[in-house]
């Protein structure tokens, strides 16, 4: 059985919300700001624009929010996304989230899993 090819479905799909030319404005905003450096959160993206942005990334209004609040649950299609509406190198975008991400990160602890210390294992 031959698989779907997800690359075709990646369309954003027409919102009557959405006006055209304040999105055009605002993802101009975004990649000029991208280039510059000057964007130090994920939360930042769609406060240029809310509505726009989140039918550009074809996201609900809440996983919008979650996720660009909390870079840590952003996906890979999330960056990719972001990157191809505001025509930015993926790097850059993967730059901010993971330095956001790294920031807000807590470090897991595992030590319960490991032997205590002077145990010795078999």
């Amino acid at each position: 059985m031959k698989s779907k090819n997800t690359r075709d479905h990646n369309t954003a799909k027409e919102d009557p919300n959405v006006n055209a030319k304040t999105l055009k404005k605002a993802l101009r905003t975004l990649k000029s700001r991208f280039a510059t450096n000057d964007i130090k959160n994920m939360k930042e993206i769609p406060g240029e624009y809310i509505t726009g942005i989140r039918s550009a990334l074809g996201l609900g209004y809440n996983t919008l929010i979650n996720r660009y609040h909390d870079p840590r649950k952003l996906t890979l299609e999330d960056i990719l996304n972001t990157a191809d509406i505001t025509n930015t190198e993926y790097e850059t975008v993967l730059k901010v989230a993971i330095r956001e991400a790294v920031y807000n990160h807590t470090k897991r602890d595992i030590s319960k899993l490991l032997p205590k210390e002077g145990e010795t294992t078999d």
